[in-house]
């Protein structure tokens, strides 16, 4: 009775496995001299249940391969929508109050689905967030200095419009010393976004989204800050990004170049501004790149410049400024606030994007440029300063690849 047991729970485990239609051609054959009354021995009971067993194993392995396929390929086709845009000084303190209206909630609204709707959102935080207090890098008197200060309360609006993550690093962040620094740094952290810059303070920063680890760092040519003059810093900032902890996709931030109506060029040289060198910001975008970087995005000129694709990886050298209502030039070019968004796969493949072109007029916020202006100007200054760039922007701000 056992015997016959066995064999049925054998012949059923075999039934079951050559019904599959991943397995019609696997084929039994009966042994020519198998006795006509059933009389297998124990060895014969334990041959089939292996084979019958062998084969579950195998159509739970090609199940397991076809899953996997499946999600290779769901990766392969999933893109991710990453939002930049340059400098945000949203509305200052010192020395008199200089804010938009109903305190600066309305400043972002003409954009804000574009940050919101994104898998990521960046910017530039050109200023401090300390409500007073501080040490002034100049007096309230100085002429021609300019030193940003914003209420601590605006950290939401930033958390409200959808970013994730601001860089620290540029020519402001020392404006009130480190005090400042500290509650920027603090002030942001309790409003969930990410920030990374000063050196050794906070070098870089890792958010994770939706399966996905995103490594950011960020640069700037000016005292306490990482120096993107230092071209293996920021190779080596990326390479620890990538191999120590396992970013999927690395983004670097670069505040840098001249600044004004001027500078709207990439030199390919080290750039100065008044008696400051503000860097070679094409020479630190390739070295980041060739490092390993899947996009770099920059702002501190006040203007914007071209684009360009280098090996494949998209760099915008300064998308201007974005949100500086108040104490900035915002005549012509200076107002120029664009929102880049690029596409790119979970393994950092470019994969397209858009421009979506603003103006900034004076006090309230960028607004969305119907004229197509701002369009022109990126897509004239990446023809003329990286004409062998394989990078393509339409009339209407698409972003693809040259065929």
């Amino acid at each position: 009775m056992k015997k016959i047991t066995l064999f049925i729970a054998a012949a059923l485990l075999v039934a079951v496995a050559l019904s599959s239609p991943l397995f019609g051609a696997t084929i039994l054959h009966r042994d020519a001299e198998m006795s006509d009354t059933l009389s297998f021995d124990d060895a014969y009971y334990a041959h089939l249940a292996k084979f019958a067993t062998e084969q579950r194993l195998v159509m739970e392995g090609r199940r397991a391969e076809a899953d996997s396929l499946a999600r290779l390929k769901a990766e392969s086709e999933r893109v991710l929508r990453i939002a930049c845009v340059g400098d945000m000084m949203l509305g200052g303190n010192y020395p008199t109050p200089r804010f938009a209206q109903n305190d600066g909630r309305n400043l972002l609204d003409d954009v804000r689905s574009y940050l919101v709707d994104a898998d990521l959102a960046l910017g530039n935080l050109e200023g401090v967030l300390l409500d007073n207090g501080g040490v002034p890098r100049y007096g309230p008197d100085s002429k021609g200095a300019f030193m940003f200060r914003m209420p601590e309360r605006y950290a939401e609006r930033f958390a409200e419009a959808g970013f994730d993550f601001l860089s620290m690093a540029n020519n402001h962040t020392l404006d009130f010393g480190v005090e400042a620094i500290g509650s920027t740094m603090r002030t942001l952290k309790k409003a969930g976004i990410a920030y990374a810059g000063v050196q050794d303070m906070c070098d870089y920063a890792i958010v994770e989204r939706d399966g996905v680890r995103y490594g950011l760092c960020a640069f700037a040519p000016n005292l306490l800050m990482c120096d993107m003059r230092n071209l293996d810093l920021g190779e080596k900032r990326v390479k620890q990004l990538r191999e120590e902890h396992a970013c999927d996709i690395v983004i670097v931030s670069v505040h840098a170049g001249a600044e004004g109506a001027g500078a709207t060029h990439v030199t390919r040289r080290d750039e100065i501004f008044t008696v400051f060198n503000r860097g070679n910001v094409h020479a630190f975008a390739h070295r980041c790149i060739d490092a390993g970087a899947d996009l770099v995005y920059g702002h501190g000129p006040h203007v914007v410049r071209g684009m360009e694709l280098y090996k494949g990886k998209l760099i915008a050298y300064s998308l201007g400024n974005f949100c500086t209502p108040t104490g900035m030039n915002l005549k012509g070019r200076c107002g120029y606030a664009p929102v880049l968004l690029v596409h790119i796969s979970p393994k950092g493949e470019f994969r397209g994007g858009r421009i979506i072109p603003a103006i900034q007029p004076y006090g309230v916020g960028p607004k969305i440029d119907t004229s197509g202006t701002v369009l022109r100007e990126i897509q004239t200054l990446s023809r003329v300063d990286f004409p062998e760039t394989m990078l393509l922007i339409s009339d209407d701000g698409e972003l693809s690849v040259k065929e």
